[in-house]
């Protein structure tokens, strides 16, 4: 099988990420939880923006910024998510990333090193191997995308890279996902965004705001006015912060 240029040394790449992080190369990873816990400095953002925009992704002093997009439905998320630690670890440039980035090297590094980190090549071979498929067809498909919690479009995209399905079969086993899944029993959230929430940042900056209250850095009119900056308003009104700092 002829891979891809860059292929086989993205995917080491990606399978050392996952030994850095104590995860195994064959363990479907919960990407939010895995990067929140152990990626230092992390802030995730999710905002409302243009449907063409997957994310973005910055270095500020000691903090790492990720943007990903409110409106993209999780399995999308979770991969541009992936897609901007890439950025993250090998890149030193702000970039957006549109969905649609056409043959821009960069980005399409990002892309493979995203879909081999929440599903590498040995997992997938061997997922095929327990599951005795020979041929994938779209119940294999959906199947295997939800034990991965991958997107449907990365897992076509995976599946047309490795010889596995045709271009033409990727075109037609693409619309209509979330009914497809649905009519077969799964849940659909995969395909729905993560949060109801149009803005929402997870990770470091409600910590260094605690961080700041507690050390009397900042006034408590100060430590408010950040928190609804971030869209934390159930904070400031009547919640605990310690509720959403994980332990």
């Amino acid at each position: 099988m002829e891979f891809p240029n860059n292929y086989l040394e993205l995917s080491e790449k990606a399978n050392m990420c996952r030994r850095l992080w104590g995860i195994d190369e064959y363990t479907p990873i919960d990407i939010f939880r895995i990067v929140l816990e152990k990626v230092e400095n992390v802030t995730i953002c999710f905002f409302n923006t243009e449907e063409n925009l997957s994310g973005s992704s910055i270095r500020s002093k000691n903090q790492n910024i990720i943007f990903i997009n409110s409106r993209h439905p999780l399995g999308r998320q979770r991969f541009t998510l992936a897609h901007e630690i890439y950025h993250l670890k090998y890149d030193k440039e702000f970039v957006n990333c549109d969905i649609d980035h056409g043959n821009d090297l960069v980005e399409e590094q990002a892309d493979q090193f995203a879909s081999c980190l929440l599903m590498s090549n040995g997992a997938l071979f061997n997922y095929e191997i327990e599951n005795s498929i020979m041929e994938w067809n779209l119940d294999k498909i959906i199947q295997a995308e939800q034990y991965f919690q991958i997107s449907h479009k990365a897992m076509l995209r995976r599946l047309k890279t490795l010889g596995k399905i045709s271009e033409e079969d990727a075109e037609i086993l693409l619309p209509g996902i979330t009914y497809e899944a649905q009519i077969r029993g799964y849940d659909t959230k995969l395909y729905k965004p993560f949060s109801d929430d149009k803005n929402l940042i997870l990770g470091n900056y409600i910590q260094m705001v605690k961080k700041a209250s507690d050390n009397n850095l900042i006034t408590d009119s100060k430590k408010d006015e950040l928190l609804l900056d971030a869209f934390y308003d159930n904070l400031v009104y009547n919640y605990e912060m310690d509720d959403l700092i994980e332990r």
